[in-house]
């Protein structure tokens, strides 16, 4: 049974940040609208929902790219051993 790859994982992070990056036009979008129009009780409270809901995604986002790497770097150490031998 083989462990996950780093090919994976950077999908998953790649997949983490699309969503950042949604929820980010999400949250410029009712920032356009509160310019232009204001926003009322339920908006503002969307935006604050949404400003919350980026940072978590972003900490998803950045662990999961972390862990890409640290699982490319073992799979390049693990690789590099191998030839050697």
């Amino acid at each position: 049974m083989s462990g996950p790859s780093a090919g994976g994982a950077e999908e998953v992070a790649d997949r983490r940040w699309e969503r950042v990056r949604g929820i980010a036009a999400d949250i410029a979008r009712l920032e356009a609208l509160d310019r232009r129009e204001g926003l009322d009780d339920d908006a503002r409270m969307e935006l604050a929902r949404l400003r919350i809901q980026a940072e978590r995604a972003s900490t998803r986002a950045m662990l999961a790219d972390d862990l890409a790497d640290r699982i490319g770097q073992a799979e390049r150490s693990r690789g590099g051993r191998a030839a050697g031998t």
